[in-house]
């Protein structure tokens, strides 16, 4: 287990998952009205939850995400009240896809 994000970022990366899905999260959740949604395209692998210290606020999940093309990469969610609603609604559709809940 690692010890740090960094760390664990890092691990992942040995494994192939180096797309950081963080900025496509928009595009490929609400796609443009004349195109449509890309997300069967997309599975969550695993996830890992990370435990950032003393504050609960730093607690954020690491999924990791492959495309039917092959594209692997990683999405980090925080487990706060923080967590970006796009995200979020993002990771429940995967999760879906995938017969499992958030």
């Amino acid at each position: 287990m690692a010890n740090d994000l960094t760390e664990l970022l890092a691990q992942i990366a040995t494994r192939g998952f180096t797309h950081d899905f963080s900025n496509d999260v928009k595009t490929l959740y609400a796609p443009a009205a004349n195109k449509p949604p890309l997300l069967n395209e997309f599975h969550i692998i695993e996830s890992t939850p990370f435990d950032g210290g003393t504050d609960p606020g730093d607690d954020a999940t690491l999924f990791l995400i492959e495309s039917t093309r092959g594209e692997k990469g990683y999405l980090l969610i925080s487990d706060s009240f923080h967590t970006d609603p796009v995200k979020a609604r993002f990771i429940s559709t995967l999760l879906a896809q995938n017969g499992a809940k958030l």
